[in-house]
């Protein structure tokens, strides 16, 4: 499998996406699938996001720029990914990294460790990327 150098800038959720769409553009992308790779389980509004994109033998890795922990911006550009992928009928996957290794796979992949991101990825429902998070709640002590 090829795997291109990540794509993006860590926390730049609109520069990211448009760095991996840019590279999309032309392309065949028919058969292709989306994995998204998060930092954490059950604390979606906490949680950043980057995005594996396969397409044959091609993989395409991005920086850590999506998702709800990356403010408005970042939601969004997660809602616009997932939507892209499916308006080309990609399945959308997920997987999760505990968070040193979120940092460390993504800045440097190997072929062996996107092997086991896409083994290790489960089906996804594409709303949970598409419907704007709710807020965290306030700490109590925070009053």
């Amino acid at each position: 499998m090829h795997i291109a150098d990540p794509y993006g800038v860590p926390g730049a959720p609109l520069e990211t996406l448009h760095a991996i769409l840019s590279r999309l553009e032309g392309m065949n992308r028919a058969g292709g699938r989306l994995i998204l790779i998060s930092d954490r389980q059950g604390d979606r509004p906490a949680t950043r996001y980057a995005a594996l994109l396969t397409l044959g033998d091609e993989a395409l890795i991005t920086a850590p720029a999506f998702g709800p922990e990356y403010g408005v911006a970042g939601a969004q550009a997660l809602a616009d990914l997932t939507r892209w992928a499916q308006g080309r009928g990609w399945p959308v996957r997920e997987t999760i990294l505990p968070p040193p290794d979120f940092v460390r796979v993504l800045a440097e992949p190997d072929e062996d460790e996107v092997a086991r991101l896409i083994a290790a990825s489960n089906p996804s429902d594409p709303a949970i990327y598409t419907t704007p998070p709710k807020p965290r709640p306030a700490d109590d002590w925070e009053e």
